[in-house]
């Protein structure tokens, strides 16, 4: 069950894509459309932090399973991006 936290807007993307969308050509996006595209950026988001994590977990051979691991922007930028992209394109 997701938590209220973990939501990404509607309205936030609504308007992230209305900036790439040309009105004046009669471009319009559905609600249906709109839930579609938010869940597949949820699910996009997700599976990037879980390889982040796998493959920082997996280059730290110095931690043990207690320590806890940090993500930082270089991780999803360097380690799975590129992949990541060819994966769901």
């Amino acid at each position: 069950m997701e938590q209220e936290n973990e939501r990404l807007s509607l309205n936030t993307l609504a308007r992230i894509l209305t900036l790439y969308f040309n009105s004046e050509k009669g471009t319009k996006i559905t609600p249906s459309a709109l839930e579609l595209i938010t869940q597949y950026i949820r699910i996009y988001t997700k599976e990037a932090v879980c390889r982040a994590y796998e493959e920082k977990k997996r280059s730290s051979i110095t931690m043990s399973d207690e320590d806890d691991i940090i993500l930082e922007m270089e991780d999803l930028e360097n380690g799975i991006a590129a992949q990541l992209a060819l994966d769901f394109s």
